[in-house]
């Protein structure tokens, strides 16, 4: 696996087109949760392809292959020998039919009925995601560091998920009171009857494959352009509070202007909504890096102990604040699923600034999305233990 998508460091400070680069990048990420949501729900009503069983099958084939690549990339990274690209090539050869036959076998024996739907979502996001990363990564001519961690690095890593993994139930306790919000953070529900195998298909794999998508843009690409003119904490903390935000707005602002452009014409009112959206997330993304220019310029100085801890801490408590004020504004509240998100992208952008590899967050990602879910499932109690919070991992 190579050691970035773009190896040739940048040194100059922060420029006019530098800005404009990060604000068409996630200009971009609007365009591609709004056309890959729509895209796929297109797919899903219209048509029945992706519940095919040969399509199901080679779907679910490719992540099997990507999981298998990812575990060699992972045990491999740091071995002494390792196999050649012929070799890799050979050895992809031989298995994938192997792993084509046993994932239909295996779908055949458990009878598990899912279709590919949510696994094209997410790899439609992946793709489009990973493109504006790269893409990105080459115009601003900084590193996207993709090689697996060290063991330390593994370590800094499993405490990342464990604290996401507490948060998630913790928040799951809070909804166990409080209930979760019919809001932008309640995004799925789960039948009763759901089994192990189709919650790992339906679930944690398309959660997986999302988190990927998303520990490359906001760690790999945008706290990697940040922290080459602000310090390891400062950028830390401004992605922290800029992917919370970014999300929230994504998934708030539709319902939120739908309701009040209701007797626009569609087209009129898709148009309004997506500058709606693009403007909301410039202005998220222009509060981050003011977040992190300040705190290099006043509170850093007063962190010098813990000051990556110190800012992500900072940034994502200004981003709960945030959320909760515009909730409250609106007639609704976020519940307690907007604390344990600030806490999984912190934990993330922490964890990236400890590794140096989109691997870490990728993983905190994932393990919050499936926790998550699964707590809101097993925890929380009446009905609304059938809601899922999926946020920030999740599609519109």
């Amino acid at each position: 696996m190579c050691a970035s998508l773009q190896r040739r460091p940048a040194a100059d400070g922060p420029t006019t087109a530098g800005h404009a680069a990060l604000a068409a990048l996630l200009a971009g990420l609007v365009l591609v949760r709004i056309g890959v949501g729509h895209v796929a729900g297109t797919l899903r009503s219209e048509t029945g392809l992706l519940g095919v069983p040969a399509v199901v099958t080679l779907a679910y084939s490719v992540v099997a292959l990507a999981a298998l690549g990812a575990v060699y990339a992972a045990f491999s990274a740091h071995a002494e020998e390792r196999l050649d690209r012929a070799e890799l090539t050979q050895a992809g050869l031989a298995v994938t039919p192997l792993v084509v036959v046993a994932v239909y076998v295996a779908f055949d024996r458990l009878a598990v009925g899912v279709s590919a739907a949510p696994v094209a979502r997410a790899g439609g996001y992946l793709v489009a995601v990973g493109l504006l990363a790269v893409g990105y990564a080459r115009v601003a001519d900084l590193e996207v560091p993709t090689t697996p961690p060290t063991r330390d690095g593994w370590v800094a890593t499993g405490l990342a998920v464990a604290a996401v993994a507490a948060s998630a139930g913790l928040a799951a306790v809070g909804a166990s009171l409080l209930g979760w919000p019919g809001g932008p953070f309640a995004s799925f529900r789960y039948p009763s009857t759901l089994s192990v195998p189709s919650f790992v298909l339906a679930t944690a794999v398309p959660t997986a494959i999302t988190a990927v998508g998303t520990a490359l843009l906001f760690n790999g690409a945008v706290q990697s352009a940040l922290r080459r003119h602000r310090s390891p904490a400062a950028a830390a903390g401004a992605v922290t509070l800029l992917a919370f935000a970014a999300d929230w707005v994504i998934a708030a602002v539709p319902p939120a202007l739908g309701a009040v452009a209701a007797p626009v014409p569609s087209a009129v009112r898709w148009a309004v909504v997506l500058a709606a959206l693009v403007v909301a997330v410039l202005a998220v993304l222009a509060a981050a890096v003011g977040y992190g220019r300040v705190w290099d310029e006043r509170a850093g100085a007063s962190m010098d102990d813990y000051p990556t801890l110190g800012a992500v801490t900072a940034a994502g408590a200004a981003g709960v604040g945030l959320a909760l004020a515009v909730a409250t504004a609106l007639g609704g509240s976020p519940g307690p699923a907007v604390v344990s998100y600030a806490v999984a992208v912190g934990a993330g952008a922490v964890a990236f600034e400890r590794t140096q590899t989109v691997w870490a967050p990728t993983v905190v990602y994932a393990a919050h999305g499936i926790a998550i879910a699964l707590a809101t499932r097993y925890v929380v109690s009446g009905g609304a233990g059938g809601d899922a919070v999926t946020v920030g991992l999740s599609l519109l």
